[in-house]
């Protein structure tokens, strides 16, 4: 089974026209909305190591070493806001598309500083911690709508968000 898990309904919508009948869920923004709605899956479905979550939405990228509108498959996430000695990054051994790889950090308030990141996120951490202890395959694609420290009225949310779209519909119809 393959879960396609969005952070607000913005961004599923996109995808939801293409593919009405993928299993999406719309989790709510933040790693405490994700790791609840996680939860409330396998509780539901009981989620098991055959079964795929696919973190899907938007991010800010640092820098220009990824370009706004492109989609991406994050391989790591660092919770960089938690004190050195408490953060724990998560990697991925194996990538589940053919996307560009990157690494991301989840934050709680935007712009923070990139440290060894490529984006930004507010959920990727969550998905990987849960998949982690409950042994399911977690997958995380982004779609680059602005630069960190950007100002929201220049973010090109609705390019992502089509751009995107298109490239889950490639991975549902890939299985």
């Amino acid at each position: 089974m393959n879960v396609y898990l969005f952070p607000t309904e913005l961004e599923a919508a996109p995808f939801r026209a293409l593919c009405p009948d993928a299993n999406i869920v719309v989790s709510g923004v933040g790693m405490a909305a994700t790791a609840a709605t996680i939860a409330r899956l396998d509780r539901e479905c009981g989620l098991s190591a055959d079964d795929v979550v696919l973190l899907c939405g938007i991010a800010g990228a640092y820098g220009d070493s990824v370009a706004v509108g492109q989609v991406v498959e994050v391989v790591s996430e660092d919770c960089v806001e938690l004190p050195a000695r408490f953060r724990v990054r998560y990697e991925q051994d194996t990538p589940y598309t053919t996307l560009p790889r990157v690494t991301s950090n989840t934050v709680h308030a935007m712009a923070t500083e990139p440290a060894t990141a490529d984006i930004e996120n507010m959920e990727g951490a969550t998905l990987f911690a849960m998949a982690e202890v409950m042994c399911f395959r977690a997958v995380e694609v982004r779609a680059i709508s602005n630069r960190v420290r950007e100002s929201f009225n220049v973010w090109r949310v609705d390019e992502a968000l089509e751009s995107l779209a298109k490239e889950l519909k490639k991975i549902e119809y890939a299985e």
